[in-house]
């Protein structure tokens, strides 16, 4: 079963890509085989005590690394990508288990060969003599062929290794940079340029702002940009394509990093996110001193703000990061009541997109203009759509869901006009990040595909525009206060404005924190791409033209432009380090939260991902009450720590008129990260629960605190205070 997960994985992933066996498939093989050699080695050991306990450890480590090869198998399927242990931790968010984790391709095969595992186990004998030096013997060819048969730049990484050899190889990025002055080449990428000649004048009456942000929509699911690239992408919008050449369409538009929590803050805030795998700056924000961001700007000019998703607000804490950010109105998951389509991460975009449209033209009617932000979920994996959802060429449940969502975001489009909200409103279509080129020629084409999106604007006075030159959702905010004539505002932002023409180049820079690479692009369209540790950067040169082509030349990066790309990837690591000087974090912050029975789980608090120095006490408290006809509410609250669960409290019932108080303390002796803080419940009588929360805080004391303990302060359930 060792070998069977790993090799039968691999299989499963070659055969679903359409890809031809080669050599490194070979040396990819013998990597999972010298894993697999190294578990089943350690399980030995276990087995050789003759104990129950040992055959039962052993038997778990097994079972482990099958699971885990599932897991990489999903991962890789998705990003083309070995996964990082860096990201073990959302594992243990609710929302993520129930949105991704819970919806397995394979989950009948997985079953079997666990079973399979469990029973060849139980009946396995104690290895002998023999079966030891049969087993050195295979290790040593299985390490031995890796160093023989070697690595191909031309083929992806998961194809030539394990991710637990990956994982083992990846090293702290390094801070350090050379000797040589580079102020001006770094100064001139973390500031706001307004240098450039006009294309389109201010507009006048202060019009509404509307930015949708398609999940992962890449510049490649637009036909005619792909064409235009040498590309054909199975996964198409080919209505939004023709939107967008009835209107201004950026063709060459660089998402900044993976995951949208770091792709909407570079948006929304003017600044680049972290370019390094790191507790991201939208967790920064919420505990820190904000960077002042788009919608406050704009909230400060008179309009009225709303950031509206499907999914729950409160993972990745974008609850209280959008609100310090500047909308006045959240609505997230609770607010969607009815769905072609759902799942964990919300419901389909095309519920989405028709329920949005209430909110949008309530807005437009209102006495202040206003900007909002949507965020579709639909084109997230599992991919929302409904079962009977068809699309013509569409063949995966990705390309399926994409064009869903082109549909719907079509029709929405469509209602925007027919109730005369385009006359006065300026409408930017985007995405968040990119998920790039599945069928990509080469491992170089599919990691710079992943930083390319694209950008719709519409304004009230139609005109068809395409520009090719390269641009970022960095500039998104300037661009927004340029055209609005804002230019004192615009420049408290970083990067430049799309409706202008400069004459003078400039570097742009992006991250994939799942590739474990940071990359900057060249005005001429060449990119350098070095990995995290920055031992190794190459630079990428585009043939013909076609900065996201098929074809590309390589040769070795310059120092200077490895030590540019190091320190601009440094400097945008800056941030709060930790969260003691703050102290404290307000874990619900929004009103009553309604709980109905045929939602099932909800998640309430979670997907912080924090980063605790050494020394520090956590506190915990909750105060929190039920209300609701014969309504009873399940809690569940965790605390997770480097992806260790550290504290549970499972199974509290709650009834109407019940009210539940708990704090607790735990001790972090040593640096941690990803700190998690969970609250989910589940109505389990009564049709509807509603909650009412009196307290619900994280706080962090620093200190000289030695042990990891928890310490139970308080934790009752009472009868509600009277009224």
């Amino acid at each position: 079963m060792c070998f069977a997960g790993p090799w039968l994985t691999r299989v499963l992933l070659l055969r679903e890509k359409h890809l031809a066996p080669a050599p490194v498939d070979v040396r990819g093989a013998l990597a999972d085989a010298s894993v697999a050699l190294l578990v089943v080695g350690i399980a030995g050991v276990f087995f050789a005590t003759r104990r129950w306990w040992g055959r039962a450890l052993g038997l778990t480590i097994v079972v482990s690394l099958l699971w885990v090869s599932f897991a990489m198998y999903e991962f890789i399927s998705v990003f083309d990508s070995l996964y990082a242990l860096s990201h073990a931790s959302f594992l243990a968010d609710s929302t993520f288990v129930g949105g991704s984790v819970r919806h397995l391709q394979h989950p009948v095969l997985l079953a079997s060969l666990t079973a399979l595992a469990v029973v060849a186990g139980s009946r396995a004998r104690v290895p002998g003599q023999r079966w030891w030096r049969w087993w050195g013997a295979a290790f040593a060819v299985s390490v031995f062929g890796q160093f023989v048969i070697p690595a191909s730049h031309g083929h992806d990484e998961w194809r030539q290794r394990h991710a637990a050899q990956a994982n083992l190889s990846l090293l702290p990025a390094s801070a350090e940079t050379a000797s040589v002055s580079m102020r001006a080449d770094v100064g001139d990428v973390f500031r706001g340029d307004l240098s450039g000649a006009r294309w389109v004048a201010p507009l006048s009456g202060r019009p509404n702002i509307l930015l949708i942000l398609i999940e992962a929509a890449s510049g490649a699911h637009l036909p005619s940009v792909a064409a235009a690239q040498g590309v054909q992408s199975g996964t198409t919008m080919p209505k939004l394509d023709a939107l967008a050449q009835r209107h201004i369409l950026f063709t060459r538009l660089i998402s900044h990093q993976r995951q949208t929590n770091r792709g909407e803050y570079g948006i929304l805030c003017g600044d680049y996110p972290k370019l390094l795998t790191d507790q991201s700056k939208m967790s920064e924000q919420v505990y820190g001193a904000p960077h002042r961001c788009l919608p406050e700007v704009l909230r400060d000019e008179g309009y009225a703000t709303a950031y509206i998703q499907s999914a729950p607000l409160a993972f990745m804490m974008k609850d209280q990061f959008m609100k310090k950010a500047g909308f006045e109105e959240l609505v997230g998951d609770p607010w969607f009541d009815r769905s072609y389509a759902r799942t964990d991460w919300g419901v389909d975009d095309k519920a989405f997109f028709e329920q949005s449209l209430r909110r949008v033209l309530e807005l437009h009617a209102g006495e202040r203009p206003f900007f909002a932000t949507l965020l579709t979920v639909g084109t997230h994996h599992p991919f929302t759509f409904p079962d009977g959802a068809t699309a013509e060429g569409a063949r995966s449940r990705q390309e399926r869901a994409f064009r869903w969502a082109d549909d719907a975001l079509a029709e929405f489009v469509t209602q925007l006009e027919q109730h005369g909200v385009l006359r006065d409103t300026v409408v930017i279509i985007t995405s968040d990040e990119s998920t790039g080129l599945v069928q990509a020629a080469n491992p170089t084409q599919r990691l710079l595909s992943q930083s390319w999106s694209f950008a719709v604007v519409m304004t009230p006075e139609p005109q068809a525009k395409r520009i090719d030159t390269l641009y970022a959702h960095v500039d998104t905010a300037l661009s927004v206060m340029d055209l609005l004539g804002l230019e004192l505002q615009a420049k408290r932002f970083v990067g430049r404005s799309w409706f202008r023409e400069y004459d003078t180049p400039r570097y742009l820079f992006a991250g994939n924190t799942y590739a474990r690479s940071v990359i900057m692009w060249q005005p001429s369209g060449s990119a350098i791409v070095c990995g995290e540790s920055f031992r190794s950067c190459t630079r990428s040169i585009p043939v013909d033209g076609l900065v996201f082509g098929p074809e590309r030349q390589s040769e070795p990066a310059s120092a200077r432009e490895r030590q540019l790309l190091t320190e601009v990837a440094r400097l945008t690591r800056s941030g709060r380090g930790d969260m003691t000087e703050t102290g404290e974090v307000e874990l619900w912050t929004g009103d009553v939260m309604s709980v109905p029975a045929a939602a099932g789980r909800r998640l309430l608090i979670g997907g912080q991902y924090l980063r605790v120095p050494g020394g520090t006490t956590l506190r915990v408290d909750l105060d929190l009450e039920v209300s609701g006809d014969q309504a009873t509410i399940d809690f569940h609250q965790d605390v997770f720590l480097n992806g260790y669960e550290k504290f549970a409290r499972k199974g509290i019932r709650i009834r109407d008129g019940g009210r539940w108080r708990l704090s607790y303390e735990i001790g972090v002796p040593n640096d941690s990260s990803q700190l998690v803080v969970q609250l989910y419940a589940t109505t389990v009588s009564g049709e509807v629960a509603e909650i009412e929360f009196h307290d619900a805080r994280l706080s962090m004391t620093a200190g000289r605190v030695k042990s990891a303990k928890v310490a139970v302060i308080v934790d009752e359930v009472s009868p509600a205070d009277p009224r």
